[in-house]
């Protein structure tokens, strides 16, 4: 089980956890409190992180690594972070509101 606390400032929560226990992946994202739309920023981290990388370790289970330095794993949550904050980069955008 899985919780976040809206803490001492602010009157809701914006902070979003989930979870792909199968391949151990937990991700918490800070909702930003007090910036335009903190949920849905942190909405848009974990659904993103936790879709890319449990189809890239999916996809990747089967390809031997044998070049030294990141592990597979680390590339492919590196990569869907990096496409997590642009997502949301992007969503700011696009959508003034936000």
């Amino acid at each position: 089980m899985a919780l976040t606390d809206t803490g001492k400032v602010r009157e809701h929560n914006e902070d979003m956890i989930g979870s792909e226990a199968d391949i151990g992946l937990f991700v918490l994202a800070d909702g930003m409190g007090g910036y335009n739309a903190g949920e849905v920023a942190s909405g848009i981290a974990v659904k993103t992180i936790i879709n890319l990388v449990r189809d890239g370790v999916l996809r990747e289970m089967s390809v031997p690594m044998r070049k030294p330095g990141l592990t597979r794993p680390s590339i492919i949550l590196r990569d869907a972070i990096h496409r997590a904050n642009k997502i949301i980069y992007h969503t700011s955008k696009t959508q003034p509101q936000l």
